[in-house]
């Protein structure tokens, strides 16, 4: 018998693709990963005769222009010294207004200022806060007209009374604040104002107070008043000048209490007994009439 020869077809292969790690990816894989090779750095361009040129242009008109800016700062600082130390702008006509009391002499003396100063380097700012630092000066405006001539305004303070301050009399004013000490001659002839303890309040009511008694003429005829009291319990006390009576007049209600006691010195007036009198008080609608002690005595 034949023997049979059977055949197999053949197993087809599988291709398998190689790589250094052996880890069998596809090219196109092995392909992204591959290392790329180092780009040479790019050479940096030479500057050109060009930008040469216009770079030393731009240095030149820098330059150029620090040697102007240097020039005219010196042409000022030297025209501002020629202007200020020249005799062109010198004080030579000082006007001043408003004063009484304080004589030139002693304005120019406040205000360290003399013939032949500077009238442009003057510093009107500092004039007139000199001017208001006098305690005599209320107010104080300088006008400075060019070239030669300075114009001062003051308003000076008005004396209403005099106070003891620190054992000398002192001026003050409407509100009782001292001003300057009294003249050495003593010619004043300000009433003397006290303040006692705890009456300062009163003191912001003093100018109306004081202008309302003058405009009621209460006391005409009575004579000037020598002393000026505010008291917290018995209000505004008047003493009359050559031993004239006391006047105690309470501040509430004021205007109609000034209106009683005119109608009560006139009735003493019309009586006669107005030189007796020692104290004369107003408050509310109540009015006390007390005779002189050395009068009473004379009586009993």
């Amino acid at each position: 018998m034949g023997s049979a020869i059977t055949t197999r077809p053949a197993r087809r292969g599988r291709i398998v693709a190689l790589t250094r790690g052996g880890t069998g990816r596809p090219p196109a894989e092995n392909s992204r990963r591959a290392i790329r090779p180092e780009r040479a750095p790019r050479a940096l361009p030479h500057p050109s005769l060009k930008s040469v040129r216009a770079a030393f242009s731009l240095l030149g008109l820098c330059s150029l222009l620090l040697l102007l800016l240097a020039g005219v700062s010196l042409a000022l600082i030297y025209g501002y010294r020629s202007v200020t130390l020249g005799d062109y702008f010198a004080l030579k006509i000082l006007e001043i207004h408003g004063n009484s009391r304080l004589n030139s002499r002693e304005i120019l003396k406040t205000v360290d200022l003399e013939e032949g100063a500077n009238t442009l380097a003057l510093s009107i700012d500092a004039v007139e806060k000199a001017l208001a630092g006098h305690p005599w000066v209320e107010e104080a405006s300088v006008k400075r007209v060019l070239p030669d001539r300075l114009i001062i305004t003051v308003k000076e303070k008005t004396p209403v009374f005099r106070i003891m301050h620190e054992g000398a009399q002192y001026y003050a004013d409407k509100r009782g604040n001292g001003i300057a000490p009294v003249a050495s001659d003593g010619s004043s002839q300000l009433p003397m104002l006290e303040v006692e303890p705890g009456a300062g309040r009163l003191r912001g009511l003093l100018p109306d107070l004081v202008k309302s008694l003058h405009d009621s003429q209460v006391l005409q005829g009575t004579g000037g008043i020598a002393l000026i009291r505010l008291s917290a319990s018995r209000g505004l006390e008047l003493v009359a000048e050559r031993a004239g009576p006391v006047f105690s007049i309470d501040i509430e209600d004021w205007l109609s209490n000034l209106r009683r006691l005119g109608r009560v010195l006139a009735d003493l007036t019309r009586r006669g007994e107005l030189a007796g009198t020692g104290v004369i008080r107003v408050q509310g609608a109540n009015v006390w009439v007390e005779r002189r002690a050395e009068d009473r005595i004379a009586a009993g």
